[in-house]
């Protein structure tokens, strides 16, 4: 007999995690106490095949093995038969494959049979659905006649079925995923990638790995659609003679469409598709109306300047890297060509989205040479350019936290799933490197941490990580780790381990007021430790008490600026004049320096008269207009002559001005003790 694949993904389970147990399996897997008492029978109906020792159970539900049944499977194929286990956010990404790409109608059956689940799987399945496609202006349809469909315009389904396939194609298993769900064998697959081949080789281009594997199943399944008759039409403006001057045109036409040239509308999709599409090597700067797009880009980048307030090195460079990527993105951006949201879900941190906010309030040039938005999408993907080039110049987002490399003997699979698993369990630690031994043994580490799943030679500091980590092992490996080190942390995050320690040997009546003497002592062994001068500052630590100002009456514009200027023109940190430089270039609050549209914060260069590196806070209740109409209650004064000093602070404040409840708290603060309070964890909160 053959096991199923849950079934299978169970029996694995319990093969690599001697300390799972029953409770741990159903609660991950969602399964009644009958199911899993179910699939354990079939487990052992198998064994019994084999001639094999049964697992069984012990009184608190742990599973017993026995060594000759491990040793049977050690090396057995089997693990490749987990990966046709499905999670539920993977099924849904099947179903849509499926509707998209297959040719005779689904009925609840079909669902049923090749997605081995259970009726009523399959209807929440359907039901989780339906939202998803709604997002592209689309909906499921069931007739009797053609089972289920998915109904809507034919741009909006070839979108989809172009995330879909991006999507799955990250799946471990995606080869045999497509094959099994979207009827592509691989001799069809092999066709369509070298067409693909064939155009990069004409074109002299080389599209990145992941493109690589997406275009010659997109390009399959739409030469499918075509077939069976689902034709595209353009509800848009469309400039067919640019698109037709391209060169992509002419080699999509020969190599995808060489007995169907008169077949316009499909040639076009094919080039746009191709002209959408991320790219590695490309020369792009060509004439026209690229020249036109680099201008704006120029502009966006010295917008970006004047906003995050620092100056750019190697400008030409940053300028190269975001052409080479507007090339393709000219033709989304105009076209409604979008990228996949996968990345932009997965890589969310407070230093990107940081960035991306920056990035965003400096792309109006763009939005102008398209005479359209920008999406969020497209933002976020030039806030990664800005991020690694500044991140590369020393200038921005310099890392706070530990650096750790993996070291996994096992295959590609058990790598990733260990890295998964441990970035899971160590959010504050950056995992830089997955490595092999072989590798490890070549290389010079840079890393604080290692964790490895054998035992290393090595000075450094490493822990020791089964392949497969329990909750309880992950628990434990954790609280090893945070003892044995207190590498990057930084003075809050060490003060709280200091008071959390104390709290387990005595009784603390109140651990937040020992927790900020704690936090006070640090602070100031960190001045005087020399090593640390060159650290940024947060921007709590620039703001002195008689920073913090409370206006409870109306006032103009420039009355706040004076009222701000003054703390820092006392402690010298400013001249005079750059308060008149202020009033001469803000003669109104812009809305370049608006933040969240509810706080502002006015800044100039460190020429006219900045000395030192110092912000005030101004909380006015009456609220003071801005330019395009918006009360603003919050003023943070900046003062800089050392942009590498005020970045992280610059952050902190742009994550302040979108935190609403904690603005409508300082909105009520009575006096500056309870701003300082306030602020002081808002900070130490910002950074965990």
């Amino acid at each position: 007999m053959e096991l199923d694949a849950r079934t299978n993904q169970l029996f694995i389970e319990i093969l690599n995690n001697p300390d799972e147990t029953s409770v741990s399996l159903k609660n991950r897997y969602h399964l009644t106490r009958s199911q899993l008492n179910y699939s354990i029978q079939k487990v052992n109906e198998y064994l019994n095949e084999l001639n094999l020792d049964p697992i069984t159970r012990t009184t608190n539900g742990h599973f017993v093995i026995t060594k000759e049944t491990i040793e049977e499977f050690e090396q057995s194929s089997t693990q490749t038969s987990v990966e046709t286990y499905l999670l539920p956010e993977e099924r849904i990404q099947v179903l849509i494959l499926m509707l998209l790409s297959k040719t005779e109608p689904l009925s609840m059956n079909h669902f049923i049979i090749e997605l081995n689940v259970s009726k009523n799987t399959i209807v929440r399945d359907l039901k989780e659905l339906r939202p998803l496609l709604a997002q592209y202006q689309l909906r499921l349809e069931y007739l009797r006649s053609k089972g289920y469909r998915i109904k809507g315009e034919e741009w909006n389904r070839r979108q989809l079925l172009t995330e879909t396939v991006n999507t799955v194609n990250q799946f471990l298993n995606f080869e045999q995923l497509l094959k099994q769900f979207g009827d592509i064998e691989k001799a069809q697959l092999t066709e369509y990638k070298n067409k693909v081949g064939q155009l990069e080789q004409r074109l002299n281009l080389r599209y990145s790995d992941d493109k690589v594997n997406d275009l010659p199943v997109v390009t399959l399944l739409l030469d499918r659609r075509i077939r069976r008759g689902k034709k595209i039409n353009y509800d848009f403006a469309l400039d067919y003679v640019e698109l037709q001057e391209t060169k992509e045109y002419k080699v999509v036409k020969e190599v995808f469409f060489p007995e169907d040239e008169a077949n316009t509308n499909e040639i076009i999709y094919f080039t746009l598709l191709f002209l959408s599409t991320n790219l590695t090597q490309v020369d792009v700067l060509s004439k026209g109306q690229f020249e036109n797009l680099q201008l704006a880009v120029l502009e966006m980048i010295d917008r970006f300047e004047k906003v995050a307030h620092v100056v750019i090195e190697e400008k030409n460079e940053l300028l190269y890297r975001i052409m080479l990527h507007m090339r393709p993105a000219y033709y989304r951006i105009k076209y409604g060509m979008h990228l996949s949201e996968m990345d932009l879900k997965r890589q969310q941190s407070r230093e990107v989205a940081s960035i991306f906010y920056l990035v965003k309030k400096s792309v109006k040039p763009l939005e102008d040479f398209f005479e359209q938005r920008v999406s969020d999408t497209e933002i976020f993907y030039l806030a990664l350019f800005f991020g690694s080039h500044l991140l590369e110049n020393d200038s921005i987002l310099r890392k706070k936290i530990p650096t750790a490399v993996i070291v996994c003997t096992n295959g590609i699979s058990v790598s990733l799933l260990m890295e998964r698993i441990l970035k899971g369990v160590f959010p504050e630690i950056d995992f830089i490197s997955t490595m092999s031994l072989r590798e490890f043994n070549n290389q010079e580490i840079k890393s604080d941490l290692i964790f490895s799943s054998v035992p290393l030679e090595t000075n450094k500091k490493y822990f020791l990580v089964k392949d497969f980590l329990t909750d309880k092992g992950k628990l434990q490996l954790r609280q090893r780790v945070m003892n044995e080190t207190v590498v990057g942390l930084d003075e809050p995050s060490l003060a709280e381990k200091i008071v959390a320690q104390l709290d387990q040997q005595i009784a603390i009546p109140d651990k937040e007021n020992l927790f900020f003497e704690v936090l006070k002592i640090l602070n100031e062994n960190t001045a005087e430790n020399t090593i640390m001068n060159n650290e940024a500052n947060h921007f709590d630590q620039l703001i002195s008490k008689d920073g913090l100002i409370i206006e409870e009456n109306v006032v103009s514009w420039h009355e706040a600026l004076e009222q701000l200027s003054q703390p820092l023109i006392k402690q010298q940190i400013i001249e005079p004049r750059y308060l008149t430089a202020l009033k001469q270039e803000l003669s109104e609050i812009p809305p370049y320096i608006v933040f969240r549209h509810q706080l502002a914060l006015p800044h100039t260069e460190p020429e006219k008269g900045a000395h030192g590196v110092a912000l005030s806070f101004g909380i006015f209740k009456q609220g003071i207009l801005s330019a395009t109409g918006e009360l603003i209650h919050f003023v943070v004064l900046l003062a800089s002559n050392n942009k590498e000093k005020h970045v992280d602070a610059l952050l902190e404040i742009m994550d302040l001005a979108g935190r609403d409840n904690i603005l409508s708290d300082l909105l009520a603060c009575k006096d500056e003790d309870q701003i300082w309070r306030l602020l002081r964890l808002y900070r130490i909160n910002y950074w965990g």
